[in-house]
């Protein structure tokens, strides 16, 4: 990353001829380099605009393994790549949009569904899962929101059929299922559910009522049962 250009002669001849004014030239210059190594928010509108116009087709760069540990979105000079990316539709329109920082997914992630309608707004560091995690139905209704660690599940989450109607409510632990209590569409508990202390069974359903997984747990380990 390359700093702002800051002529450091000037700024130790007005520290020297200005001493007391040296404290907020310093918490100036600290401003400037942690804006420069910030990711833009693509939550404000204008960045967002800017980001649709400005983001290169993912595709277009290569992911590859770099220092022997981590993988990278570089470009054809295998230099990790710093921007806006963009996925797309065989139509055209943008799908998945982000912010790549030193070749990872960094900040917020946004994706749409073919209708245009918001599909998912995902927090990323590092290329992993962090904060916030929300995803909508194609009707605009909530579909899941939760919190994520170590690009992991974690902590409570809620899951919604397309009515708005909850479908489950469960608890994790870095990936590990805790517990869970689920719901059919109609808005009944669902009695055989029975996940406690990341042990027993989840039911998940269709829109429709029928049953959609049946998932063993065991040490918060899922199996799936039966469609």
């Amino acid at each position: 990353m390359r700093l702002p250009m800051l002529k450091f002669s000037k700024m130790y001849k007005f520290a020297c001829t200005h001493p007391s004014k040296l404290g907020w030239l310093i918490i100036a210059f600290l401003s400037a380099f942690f804006t420069c190594c910030s990711v833009p928010d693509i939550n404000d509108p204008e960045v967002l605009s800017e980001a649709k116009t400005k983001a290169i087709p993912l595709h277009s760069l290569n992911r590859k393994l770099m220092y022997g540990m981590i993988k990278l979105f570089v470009d054809d000079g295998d230099d990790p790549f710093n921007g806006w990316a963009k996925q797309e539709s065989p139509a055209g329109k943008i799908k998945k949009l982000g912010y790549l920082k030193d070749g990872q997914k960094e900040g917020t992630w946004l994706s749409w569904h073919s209708n245009g309608q918001l599909e998912s707004k995902i927090s990323w560091h590092k290329d992993q899962y962090v904060g916030h995690f929300q995803v909508w139905h194609p009707n605009g209704q909530v579909k899941a929101l939760g919190q994520t660690k170590d690009g992991e599940v974690d902590g409570k989450w809620l899951n919604f059929y397309q009515s708005g109607t909850v479908a489950s409510e469960s608890i994790s632990k870095l990936g590990l299922a805790v517990s869970s209590k689920t719901w059919t569409p109609d808005g009944q508990p669902c009695k055989k559910t029975d996940l406690v202390d990341g042990n027993g069974t989840l039911y998940q359903y269709e829109e429709n009522g029928s049953v959609h997984k049946i998932i063993f747990f065991q040490k918060g380990i899922g199996t799936t049962l039966a469609p």
